[in-house]
């Protein structure tokens, strides 16, 4: 025993002798910074992913070369020189120094050893998918597609503009503004074009503005405007579609039926706007367009639950109870589950919409996760019956994200994409998805694709969140610049803005603070002043 405790000594009193612990600590530290430098570096200037993998794998690799190198040579003023043998007395000399001396020089060589590899972990991390995740390039033909620049997409782009409600009762304008949702997304699954989300169009909602600037704004070639009338189980809808770049009609029609003729009349004017604009519906049979309930009633109160829900906050109470009695009147529609499963997700996020409000970190953690898995249950009934809801598909994404079931996760919202290419929502929610486990290009080009498709504010945020993960802060700026002048003052966008600056590590109060018109620069203030508390 003694002589394994004397030989093991030795051993690492040659190590510290030939200098092999500082070589250890010292090429740690380098490779550490040469590893971080080429992942800041080298995407800006273009150079593909492999490079940087390339500097990995070198940095790595020279490691034990470095360590064989420090014990066999040693560097003198006239130059590399074969180390010479120890003599016991230097050995003795070493062996008898304070432990303390011996344990910094070993705590310094396992820090630098510790360090590169954190580096590699962080470098592998950055530059793709885990092994068992499902990444870009193994997703379908289409999904790859939807993560293109916009300007590169040739198909005819349009936007619906929210129809005007005309019935007596103006509490029925939930039902116009659904309507025009439904419309949206029956007109979203035609391949041949391109349709601007809802939360971008809806902005211009009550609004008198010149159509070739809301065509200019939305980025879209064509409009859709149109108005509803509901009178009892009577219906008038006339829609018309519009040339954005010169006002002039391209086609309108109005159609007279009886409540339950709804989703016919959604179908033909899909119809109606593929024709005119001369590209195929992409589909053998056009009813396969629209998911149709037999009970009109269940119809009425799922229009009326997705408005709740787009009010967020303590209105998705009331969102879940209307999806919630949509089902009871038609349990076999899917498109009521699935909207069940959007609203006790968000709900998740909202205490005040809870039946039972949390009074301490433990119900509110049990409350989250029964609304959650409720949300999972509603979501997975939905696929059952429709395995092409996209909605569906986001919500059950997004429930298993949040229980960090990540390749589950993927799958998801790869389906929703893949369904819906140009859907934002599931755009966005993926790239939250990537940022999460640290695919940080990915997400950042996921995140950039959802604010293409849909400039709001929190799209805008995770725009700007992305490239701060990036380490591209600097290009944060001008994005968030950019929400502010289309959304003055906007707390999502004050938030980010601090997130910007926190990571720049600019002072609280600076110039370009100070410069900032109007509004923006306190709201800014507020935020950096709340994030430098925490």
């Amino acid at each position: 025993m003694t002589d394994s405790v004397g030989s093991y000594q030795q051993f690492f009193a040659e190590l510290k002798r030939r200098r092999v612990f500082r070589v250890m600590a010292a090429y740690g530290i380098i490779g550490f910074g040469i590893i971080e430098a080429a992942e800041a570096i080298f995407p800006r200037v273009a150079l593909p992913d492999w490079a940087v993998t390339l500097v990995v794998w070198l940095t790595l690799l020279g490691f034990p070369i470095a360590v064989l190198l420090a014990w066999a040579f040693d560097a003198t003023p006239g130059g590399m020189r074969r180390t010479a043998d120890a003599t016991p007395e230097e050995i003795s000399e070493i062996i008898a120094q304070p432990a303390s001396r011996h344990w910094s020089a070993g705590l310094l060589a396992l820090a630098g050893v510790l360090l590169l590899f954190g580096g590699w972990w962080i470098g592998q991390r950055d530059l793709g998918p885990d092994s068992d995740s499902v990444t870009t390039d193994m997703a379908p033909a289409d999904v790859r597609l939807a993560l293109t620049d916009l300007s590169n997409d040739p198909r005819p782009s349009l936007a619906v503009l929210p129809f005007v409600n005309m019935s007596a009762d103006e509490n029925q304008e939930y039902f116009s503004d659904g309507i025009t949702e439904e419309i949206v997304n029956v007109l979203a699954k035609l391949p041949e074009l391109r349709v601007a989300a809802r939360t971008s169009a809806f902005a211009f909602k009550g609004r008198q503005v010149d159509l070739r600037m809301v065509g200019d704004s939305l980025g879209v070639g064509f409009l859709i405007e149109g108005s509803v009338r509901k009178e009892g189980d009577q219906l008038r809808i006339t829609a018309q579609l519009i040339d954005a770049a010169d006002g002039s009609h391209l086609w309108s029609d109005s159609y007279d039926r009886t409540l339950d003729n709804v989703f016919q009349i959604q179908t033909e004017i899909a119809e109606a706007i593929a024709e005119a604009l001369r590209v195929p519906l992409g589909i053998d049979d056009a009813s396969r367009l629209v998911t149709p309930t037999t009970d009109i009633e269940a119809y009425d109160l799922y229009l009326a639950g997705r408005a709740r829900m787009r009010e967020r906050s303590a209105a998705l109470r009331e969102a879940n109870q209307l999806f919630k009695a949509a089902i009871a009147r038609d349990s076999m529609w899917a498109p009521a589950w699935a909207g069940l499963a959007e609203s006790l997700e968000l709900t998740g996020w909202y205490y005040e919409a809870w039946d039972e409000p949390p009074t301490d970190s433990a119900t509110f953690v049990i409350g989250r996760d029964s609304l959650w898995a409720g949300a999972e249950s509603a979501a997975r009934r939905a696929l059952e019956l429709d395995p092409n809801n996209a909605s569906a598909n986001v919500a059950l994404g997004s429930v298993l994200r949040n229980d960090r079931r990540w390749v589950d996760s993927e799958e998801a919202y790869v389906r929703a994409i893949s369904v819906d290419p140009d859907n934002p929502e599931a755009h966005q929610q993926y790239a939250e998805m990537l940022l999460d486990v640290g695919r940080i290009v990915e997400g950042r080009r996921a995140a950039e694709r959802a604010v293409a498709l849909d400039r709001v504010p929190i799209r805008i945020l995770w725009h700007a969140r992305g490239l701060i993960v990036d380490g591209r802060a600097e290009n944060a700026l001008p994005v968030i610049e950019a929400g502010f002048d289309e959304f003055p003052g906007d707390p999502i966008l004050a938030t980010v803005l601090g997130e910007a600056y926190a990571h720049l590590g600019r002072l609280l109060r600076s110039g370009l603070l100070r410069r900032r018109p109007g509004g923006r620069g306190r709201c800014a203030d507020a935020s950096l002043r709340a994030i430098w508390k925490l």
